[in-house]
C-alpha cells in the first residue's frame, strides 16, 4: 500500500515542483497548485467520509479562517483516516487534519489551536515558499510522508529520493514559531480560547515522553522545537487578561458530538512498514 502512495504521487509532485518559478507565485497559481496537490492526495490517502465530522471540521476551520487576512480564499478542510497525529496545509487554503488529532483533542479549543496554526501557514504562504525551494523535488510524495508514516518504509523513502536527497514536507522552526504566533491570534479573533494550543502540545509531549508512541512521534518530527514553542505559548497567554480568556470559548456541544462520531468509527487503516 505504501508503494502505491509513493508511486501515485511521483508524476504530479515532480511536474508541479518543476513548474514553480523562484520568481514568485501569484495567488491564482497558489490556488491552482493546492488544488492539483489535493486532487492527487484524495486519490491516494484514505479520507474520513462521515458527513457530521467533515461538516464540523469545515465549519470550525472556516470560522477561524474568516478572521484572517486571507478570508477571500475558498478554504477547504479534510480529515485523513489515520491515527497518526499530524496536520498539513496546502497552498491556497486546503488543509488536511489527521483523525489522530481529532481523537486526542478533548475540547474544541485544542482542535482549533491545531487548525489555527495550519491556517497561519497558508496566511504566511509558507507552503509556497517551501515549494519554491524544492525545485525538482517530489513535492507530492513529501506531503504523503508528512500526513502518514509511509516514509518510515525504506522502499517509500527510496521512491522519493530526488538528486540523492530525500525531500520531506517540513517547515522550518522559524515557520513553526510564526504559525504558532499567528495561530494564537487567529483563534482569539474567532472568539476561541488559545489555551487549547498549550494543553494540546503539553498532552502530546507527555504522551511522547511516556510511551514513545510512533503515531505521536510523527508530530514532533514535523513540528520542531515543541518544548520551546510551549514556552512561547505560555508567554503569549500570560499577556492576555484573565477576563478576556474567560470570555473566549473553550468547548461546545457540537465539538463533543463530532468527537463521539470520531470515536465510533471503525479502526483507521494501519500504516504498515513492510513495503507491501
Amino acid at each position: 500500500m505504501q508503494r502505491s502512495y509513493a508511486a501515485g504521487f511521483a508524476a504530479l509532485g515532480l511536474a508541479v515542483a518543476l513548474g514553480i518559478s523562484a520568481c514568485g507565485v501569484s495567488q491564482q497559481q497558489e490556488v491552482q497548485l493546492g488544488q492539483q496537490e489535493s486532487a492527487q492526495i484524495q486519490q491516494q490517502l484514505p479520507l474520513v467520509q462521515d458527513a457530521v465530522i467533515n461538516q464540523y471540521v469545515n465549519a470550525l476551520g472556516n470560522q477561524i479562517a474568516s478572521h484572517t487576512s486571507r478570508a477571500d480564499l475558498q478554504w477547504q478542510f479534510y480529515v485523513v483516516n489515520t491515527d497518526v497525529v499530524n496536520a498539513f496545509a496546502l497552498p491556497g487554503g486546503i488543509i488536511y487534519v489527521n483523525r489522530g488529532v481529532l481523537e486526542r483533542a478533548d475540547r474544541m479549543d485544542e482542535l482549533a489551536g491545531v487548525m489555527g496554526h495550519e491556517i497561519e501557514h497558508v496566511v504566511r504562504r509558507h507552503s509556497v515558499k517551501q515549494m519554491e525551494q524544492m525545485q525538482g523535488a517530489n513535492v507530492g510524495v513529501a506531503l504523503a510522508c508528512t500526513l502518514t508514516n509511509i516514509c518510515s518504509n525504506q522502499a517509500a523513502a527510496t521512491a522519493i529520493n530526488v538528486g540523492g536527497t530525500a525531500i520531506f514536507a517540513k517547515f522550518s522552526r522559524t515557520d513553526e514559531v510564526q504559525a504558532d504566533e499567528g495561530g494564537f491570534h487567529n483563534v482569539m479573533s474567532a472568539g476561541i480560547s488559545p489555551n487549547g494550543m498549550l494543553t494540546f502540545f503539553q498532552k502530546l509531549l507527555a504522551e511522547e515522553q511516556q510511551s514513545n508512541n510512533s503515531n505521536v512521534s510523527s508530530w514532533f518530527a514535523d513540528h520542531p522545537g515543541t518544548q520551546d514553542r510551549i514556552a512561547d505559548i505560555q508567554r503569549m497567554l500570560a499577556q492576555v487578561s484573565a477576563s478576556q480568556l474567560r470570555s473566549l470559548t473553550t468547548d461546545t456541544q457540537a465539538f463533543q458530538q463530532m468527537k463521539r462520531r470520531v470515536m465510533s468509527l471503525p479502526p483507521a487503516p494501519r500504516q504498515t512498514t513492510s513495503g507491501q
